[in-house]
């Protein structure tokens, strides 16, 4: 294996995986191991830390075993967000059931939490929910022993887990993380880029158990593997990771994974933050300043096809777009696991379905499904449009379901915009490998032949504004159903 390649790990909430790119920006290895949290009752979703560690190390060490270690060039970490570590400073030991994005447990500490939904989104541009992370880290606090004992032995650190798993491959020697982690642990002022003292006291957060902050581009010290020493450069949140040089002010991006994710470019000013949906700080380097984005989270996109078959359904992921494509009658189903994100902010919902009949077959409960995903995501669009905010073509969309024509298609209708599709699958690790290549002045080529795909709307404007009011409706009337 000839050259300086880029390797990056997506550490995704249902896979571990690790890509390394050349120069031509081209895929040239891939290694992945399914890892999905572990889902014991509706609200708890969590891993044990020892496996979730072995699992990255293990994709990470083959994948450097394929390409040569000494072909390398640099390591870019990026994750899930608001998915949250709690370890022992001297062991490395996970102390805590290692809570994900989705885990609601810490619902309380949220509600009692003494600061407001306005002064928390005017800080940190998120909201008091259970899904991020200070209430679920307030919530190991009380009810860990072992994280109470490190905490007053001075042993306790608190990170995302891209920081959890650069500090282990630094050996403890870096304990960092960029404000697009940051953030999503509900204690980052996004005007300063520093902790929020007040937030670390409302929730009970050590101050001094937290990372050092640093660009997501940046020094994040260096993996010795086969004596061989690879520097880290990126620690990233994947949202912003898949974004990096795709999404420029004014532009919109969707990606869609285990939830969707609708990003909207404001550039350097810290515009209005809009209640109703996120304030997020896109990826930053030490020679850039970062942009806002408004982001506007769908709980639920992936996962809904995986209730599907935890509910029995028997789904071959390659034949969903055929099923979708054969359903005459798609039931309409409103995939709130989790509850509704934006703009809705409400995690009392369950998923409700109707439009049943006795003729209803297995395709439309497909079909229902993946009509929900884009009916969510045309919610905020229209929110957004109806602030002000244009949501204009052409909208780029990236993330593992949009290999589903019928998704993609379905949803330009519904936008009445048209959709760019880089040929690219892996968009966060493509781009936390392009955010490496450019903190080090190594750019990656553009690929010549890599012409989007494009779908355009086939829907007059009267027949999705039609459909989306039926949509509307029914969603009001299951916001009315008993819970």
């Amino acid at each position: 294996m000839s050259g300086k390649l880029f390797v990056a790990l997506d550490l995704g909430t249902s896979s571990c995986r690790a890509l390394a790119f050349n120069q031509a920006g081209q895929t040239v290895a891939h290694k992945s191991l399914a890892l999905a949290p572990k889902r014991p009752q509706n609200g708890l979703s969590y891993y044990d830390g020892a496996e979730l560690l072995r699992a990255q190390k293990n994709v990470l060490n083959s994948l450097l075993m394929q390409v040569g270690p000494q072909n390398v060039r640099s390591i870019s970490v990026a994750g899930q967000r608001s998915t949250v570590v709690l370890w022992h400073k001297q062991t490395g030991e996970a102390l805590a059931p290692v809570l994900t994005w989705e885990d609601g447990r810490a619902a309380a500490e949220a509600e009692n939490a003494p600061v407001s939904q306005p002064e928390i989104h005017a800080v940190t541009g998120l909201y008091k929910t259970p899904y991020f992370s200070a209430p679920k880290i307030a919530w190991c606090l009380k009810n860990c022993p072992a994280v109470k004992q490190a905490l007053s032995e001075n042993n306790l650190l608190i990170g995302p887990v891209p920081s959890y798993f650069i500090y282990h491959l630094t050996g403890g020697k870096t304990f960092a993380t960029d404000a697009t982690l940051a953030q999503r642990m509900l204690l980052l002022d996004i005007r300063t880029k520093t902790w929020s003292a007040d937030l670390c006291k409302a929730f009970g957060v050590p101050l001094e158990a937290l990372p050092q902050l640093r660009p997501s581009a940046a020094d994040y010290g260096a993996y010795e593997f086969e004596q061989v020493k690879i520097p880290l450069c990126v620690c990233a949140g994947d949202q912003q990771a898949a974004a990096w040089g795709r999404l420029k002010a004014g532009q919109t991006l969707i990606n869609y994974g285990t939830g969707a994710f609708l990003l909207h470019n404001v550039g350097h000013e810290e515009r209005a933050v809009l209640p109703g949906v996120l304030t997020s700080l896109a990826a930053s380097c030490a020679a850039c300043q970062s942009d806002y984005l408004l982001e506007a989270p769908v709980n639920a996109a992936g996962s809904a096809l995986q209730w599907l078959k935890a509910q029995g359904l028997s789904l071959d992921d390659k034949k969903i777009d055929a099923l979708c494509t054969s359903s005459a009658a798609p039931v309409w189903l409103l995939p709130a696991l989790g509850g509704l994100g934006a703009p809705y902010w409400d995690f009392s919902l369950s998923p409700v379905a109707a439009g049943l009949s006795p003729l209803t077959q297995k395709a439309d409960w497909v079909a229902g499904a993946v009509r929900g995903i884009a009916f969510l995501l045309a919610d905020i669009a229209a929110y957004l449009r109806a602030n002000q905010v244009a949501v204009s073509g052409p909208v780029a969309v990236s993330g593992g379901l949009t290999r589903l024509t019928y998704l993609m298609q379905f949803q330009a209708d519904l936008l009445q915009v048209p959709l760019t599709l880089s040929d690219e699958p892996e968009s966060t690790a493509l781009g936390a490998a392009r955010l490496a290549a450019d903190y080090m002045g190594e750019p990656l080529q553009e690929p010549p032949a890599d012409i989007p795909r494009t779908f355009s709307p086939k829907m007059t404007p009267a027949e999705a504004r039609a459909l989306h009011q039926k949509w509307q409706a029914f969603l009001t009337w299951c916001k009315a159903q008993p819970r």
